[in-house]
């Protein structure tokens, strides 16, 4: 049985450190900001680490929830306790606009590879060409979706059941078409071609496969019908099949399962490839045979891999949105999108003093004013979080939960005796070089006398994160793409990621109740202890929390995206007044 460490490996998780550690967190994009690998604990690697879990959890079937992450479970009536119930997922409100015309986005990258299940980041998954697949589910957007949202609803599938914990059966719509220019090669989205995407996906010899480390099988119940089947009962399991990069492909168009580089790229989405120039531009038009297809004509896609370029592109109308990356900049902002996962942490080490003393701590904690920082490092566009990725808005904390455990709510007492302590950080970018600056101010009026460590990225990652050699850490987190990936293996004390060396058996019991909870309500209120705990406990924390900044002219309409884990369905929905 293999044990943690070595799971983590499997999972790619050093291999996507060294890659975050490489990134200029400053210029990161909304478009890669989910790029980073999961990391879920199978339960039946605990016993291997030290970790007992309570008995699985046993849920009555999931009753008219209207996403596919269900809002609540509803009671079993006496009559019906046994048999599952289908999840009916809610129609996409159908708008009025004006149709036809030409969208024009920005893409900073190109991509490597045509193959969609070979491409990690955004420039192709969402910024691209990639937009022509679809997903078993997709995360939902609209005018009542309040960011940010993880919450999904039916891509490929009209509905879903949950039978157990462990087992899901999807009613695939097999009125979907595939789009294809030879008329004879018309054929539609079956439950074969599902199961062949997924069990791609899964394959070992992907680089990517353990987006998918939950499924234990994919079998077709029916011409209409495939059943997942889990390992562990894992509540982040919808976020892997709604991740914009889980391409539903075609089965009959591959000849070669292992490589498709040859193979007209066919989708069965509202859009088709149209064009593709290496390098510089890829282009879709509307298909128009979807029964609410989108509005737009087509969507081109222009790489601009100059952040001036960009800019002056946008300024003078030959790009519709933008991703503002300037704070400072003039623009009128269109949306403040909160990314909880990416941001300025402070993480104290508790395994060597002076931090594993509670009350040093604690002192510590309560110098820090996260206001200051969020308004002269991130220029207001910044929140409070724990660090973690969040599924719903109320996963964040309220001002109302954190503010009494900072300062200046906080007033902490001076040390008696001046401390010296070690700020380890990198250059990450100048909002994060000016909060630690900050952060150490803040400190030292209490009377630790700090020195701001400035190692390069690599020894960031690998000497850092990897080792633990630090009295204070402060930059940006784990890489991460989910709450699972995060709050196991770097919250847990069993861990491979515990970085801050606590061990804290009710926290720990706390996250592995949350980890395989599925009703939302319920998780909701396990997140909402472990937010509460960690406040108290003060092992780590992120006092500014980034919020990407977006333009866009003024006759795009019914703009309202949902970036989301590569998210693109948002376009089908948008309309060109011009």
């Amino acid at each position: 049985m293999k044990n943690f460490v070595q799971q983590a490996v499997i999972f790619g998780l050093i291999t996507g450190f060294v890659s975050f550690a490489c990134t200029d967190q400053s210029k990161l994009e909304p478009t890669i900001s989910d790029n980073q690998p999961s990391m879920n604990m199978d339960k039946t690697l605990l016993p291997t680490i030290g970790i007992k879990l309570s008995p699985e959890p046993t849920h009555p079937p999931i009753q008219k929830t209207v996403t596919s992450i269900p809002s609540s479970i509803e009671k079993e009536s006496p009559e019906n306790t046994l048999e599952p119930t289908v999840s009916k997922n809610k129609k996409s409100p159908v708008f009025q606009g004006k149709r036809g015309g030409t969208l024009k986005l920005i893409s900073k990258h190109y991509f490597d590879s045509l193959d969609p299940h070979e491409n990690y980041s955004g420039a192709h998954s969402t910024w691209g060409m990639g937009i022509i697949y679809q997903r078993l589910l997709k995360f939902s957007n609209g005018p009542n979706i309040t960011l940010p949202s993880k919450a999904t609803e039916c891509d490929a599938c009209k509905s879903w059941q949950m039978v157990d914990n462990k087992t899901f059966v999807f009613d695939v719509d097999t009125n979907i078409r595939w789009v294809s220019e030879e008329p004879d090669d018309i054929k539609t989205v079956s439950p074969e071609d599902i199961k062949f995407s997924l069990d791609r996906q899964m394959d070992k010899d992907q680089e990517h496969w353990n987006r998918f480390h939950m499924v234990r099988s994919i079998d077709i119940k029916s011409e209409d019908q495939i059943q997942i089947n889990l390992n562990v009962p894992d509540a982040d399991f919808f976020i892997s099949l709604a991740d914009g990069r889980s391409k539903l492909l075609s089965k009959s168009n591959i000849n070669n399962p292992a490589k498709m580089e040859s193979v007209p790229p066919i989708g069965s989405g509202p859009w088709k490839l149209a064009k593709l120039v290496d390098d510089s531009y890829s282009s879709v038009e509307n298909v128009y045979s979807a029964p609410n297809p989108p509005y737009l004509d087509s969507i081109e896609f222009h790489i601009i891999t100059d952040p001036q370029a960009r800019l002056s592109a946008y300024s003078v109308g030959l790009i519709d949105v933008y991703n503002v990356e300037n704070y400072l900049s003039e623009l009128d902002i269109a949306l403040e999108n909160p990314e909880p996962g990416l941001g300025f942490e402070i993480v104290f080490n508790t395994a060597k003093p002076p931090f594993d003393n509670d009350g040093t701590r604690f002192l510590a904690r309560s110098s820090i004013n996260p206001d200051e920082i969020i308004q002269k490092a991130w220029h207001n566009h910044a929140f409070f979080s724990l660090g973690f990725v969040t599924n719903h808005p109320s996963w964040i904390p309220d001002r109302s939960d954190w503010e009494s455990h900072f300062y200046p709510s906080q007033q902490p007492e001076a040390l008696k005796e001046i401390i010296p302590i070690i700020i380890t950080t990198s250059d990450f970018g100048s909002r994060y070089k000016e909060s630690a600056e900050i952060a150490s101010q803040q400190l030292q009026a209490v009377g630790f006398d700090p020195i701001i460590n400035s190692v390069n990225r690599r020894q960031y990652a690998e000497k850092v994160w990897r080792q633990g050699d630090f009295d204070v850490l402060m930059g940006p987190t784990f890489p991460q793409s989910s709450t699972n990936s995060f709050v196991i293996p770097v919250l847990h004390s069993q861990g491979k990621w515990n970085t801050s060396n606590h061990r804290d058996l009710k926290l720990d019991k706390l996250i592995e109740e949350q980890s395989q909870e599925y009703d939302l309500e319920k998780r909701s209120e396990i997140i909402n202890n472990i937010n509460i705990h960690l406040l108290e406990k003060s092992y780590r924390f992120m006092p500014a929390t980034q919020k990407s900044l977006w333009a866009w002219t003024e006759d795009l309409k019914n703009m309202h995206p949902n970036f989301s884990g590569f998210e693109y369905s948002h376009w089908e929905r948008v309309w060109l007044d011009r």
